[in-house]
């Protein structure tokens, strides 16, 4: 006699926020790292931990937009669609703030930078089409497909994956006292990008 709507909202009000606090940590990374390559102070930085913490924020507002299709009030698809289009706001700020501070630096060019470089281009692939995503009549047309599939995989990716990845290859000769290899690193970083 269970509601299953009831159960999406509750998977969902965990599932959702769970996906961005995957991405807090990784966007860290990323920001530790381009100012470290450009070589110089990061620009906006204020602005770029104020952006994560209004990412995490907002992440907790924002489980219904995977319920669009259940019959939900038009008041309810409205107010979360605005949310879900909101938290991009917080997300622009930081990618923005991060071009910049390329755009001043002088960068080095290493595996780090390769795959920071990496997940901001793909992360905002995933942004974009997670705005689309957002709209509730589009999202009635692409619900269940693999259009949903491909933001979810270009935002874990990018989000996750390749600052991960980026962190590995800077962080780790402070802990064994020895580098990766900057060979392997380009052939690695362009299988996994395409």
């Amino acid at each position: 006699g269970g509601s299953p709507l009831l159960w999406q909202h509750l998977f969902w009000l965990f599932g959702h926020p769970e996906v961005y606090i995957i991405f807090l940590p990784a966007a860290g990374v990323v920001s530790t790292l381009v100012p470290v390559f450009a070589r110089r102070p990061a620009v906006g930085y204020t602005w770029i931990v104020l952006a994560i913490i209004g990412t995490g924020f907002l992440s907790f507002g924002l489980w219904v937009h995977h319920m669009f299709t259940t019959g939900l009030p038009s008041i309810s698809l409205g107010f979360f669609s605005a949310a879900s289009e909101a938290v991009a706001i917080p997300t622009g700020v930081q990618v923005f703030a991060l071009i910049a501070t390329v755009l001043a630096g002088r960068m080095i060019s290493n595996a780090s930078t390769l795959f920071a470089a990496g997940a901001l281009a793909i992360f905002v692939f995933g942004g974009l089409t997670g705005v689309m995503v957002a709209i509730a009549p589009f999202d009635d047309q692409v619900h269940d497909t693999y259009f949903v599939v491909a933001h979810f995989h270009y935002t874990l990716i990018g989000g996750a994956i390749f600052p991960v990845m980026a962190g590995l290859y800077y962080f780790y000769p402070f802990v064994t006292g020895k580098k990766l290899s900057e060979r392997l690193a380009r052939p690695a970083f362009w299988l996994m990008f395409i």
